[in-house]
């Protein structure tokens, strides 16, 4: 049977699950408008804050595994591949403004990550009510999808630099497609739970952070993450069925103002003594109901029939879930592979008979 896969779309998700089917055995090309290193608003992998920070709450389990598979993965690779993938380990404080909940009292992956604690209320920023230390890692795209790519490339894989506006244009010659379009997925598949959340982040030099914090409050979000090339990614924004690339000033002062009193390390002179490097907008593709995985056939209206495997809607959980949702959407991929030989076996033994 044709093992010749299409997967569309080549941000993290993609990227994993083209190489992880690669590696499966598959003969996979990757079809995507976009490719690491280019730019474009609904292009949000490299956009990315990313590091591990798990957002799965203790009621979903399908999430939680995703996000664990993710950390044991990504731990393993800093032992090897750290700086060729551009993985850092580092510690993390979340800090928190509201009173804990009952689900952040007995957070389920404190025992998934090194030396998980509660910050002492005498060491907690002021207004804040409580937080976390352990430790975790960050993750530079500008490094690791360039990498991500070069493993599936090296494996034999193949790209195909292509915009595409409908599935009838990447189902010739194969079986099965595997949609990882994020937000676009909207728009190509009518999903109506998937909302387009418009995240500004900026990009600075502060080779002396070496470890991560948020802080959430009852208006804001904010991050500080380092990268392993001595930038730091600071951040940001929530904005949904917002979609402009253009820079908010007054949001590039408020997030500096917002960081600096996160972490005041970043800079001793104020907002002056911390230089904006590039300023930063994508797309999180934010799906009620968490990202959706999974099999629906797709008929042509020359009537062949085609499997599409959805693998996207991670919203900003695309890194710290891309290699637990990706082998989801790998055992979907074989299960539907089955399914079509099983079908075809059947219409020979029919033929059989004649």
């Amino acid at each position: 049977m044709n093992k010749r896969i299409n997967v569309i779309g080549a941000g993290v998700i993609g990227l994993t699950t083209a190489l992880l089917l690669q590696q499966k055995g598959y003969d996979v090309t990757i079809v995507a408008s976009e490719f690491p290193g280019d730019k474009n608003i609904q292009y949000s992998s490299p956009c990315a804050g990313a590091r591990w920070k798990t957002l799965a709450p203790n009621s979903d389990l399908r999430l939680q595994r995703y996000d664990a598979v993710s950390f044991k993965f990504f731990w393993e690779l800093a032992k090897s591949n750290a700086a060729e993938a551009g993985i850092m380990v580092v510690s993390a404080f979340d800090y928190y403004q509201e009173k804990p909940t009952e689900d952040q009292l007995n957070p389920w992956w404190r025992n998934l990550v090194p030396t998980f604690q509660f910050i002492d209320q005498a060491e907690l920023p002021k207004d804040i009510s409580f937080g976390y230390y352990y430790i975790t890692m960050v993750i530079n795209p500008s490094v690791y999808l360039p990498w991500l790519l070069k493993q599936f490339l090296n494996m034999g894989g193949e790209c195909q630099k292509k915009t595409i506006y409908s599935i009838s244009e990447v189902v010739n010659n194969v079986d099965i497609v595997v949609n990882c379009t994020g937000v676009r997925s909207k728009e190509l598949f009518a999903d109506k739970d998937l909302v387009a959340t418009r995240g500004q982040n900026l990009l600075v030099r502060a080779p002396n952070i070496r470890q991560t914090m948020s802080m959430e409050t009852k208006s804001s979000y904010t991050y500080i993450i380092p990268r392993s090339d001595g930038t730091v990614i600071l951040g940001t924004t929530k904005e949904e069925n917002k979609s402009t690339s253009q820079i908010n000033d007054k949001t590039v002062i408020d997030i500096l103002r917002r960081a600096i009193k996160c972490c005041p390390e970043l800079s001793v002179k104020g907002l002056d003594g911390l230089p904006v490097l590039e300023n930063i907008v994508g797309l999180r593709p934010t799906r009620k109901g968490g990202p959706r995985i999974q099999n629906e056939f797709h008929i042509s209206s020359t009537g062949k029939k085609t499997l599409v495997v959805h693998n996207y809607g991670h919203g900003g959980s695309g890194f710290q879930s891309s290699w637990g949702s990706c082998q989801d959407a790998v055992q979907l991929v074989r299960e539907g592979h089955t399914l079509i030989k099983h079908d075809r076996l059947k219409i020979r033994k029919l033929f059989s008979r004649l």
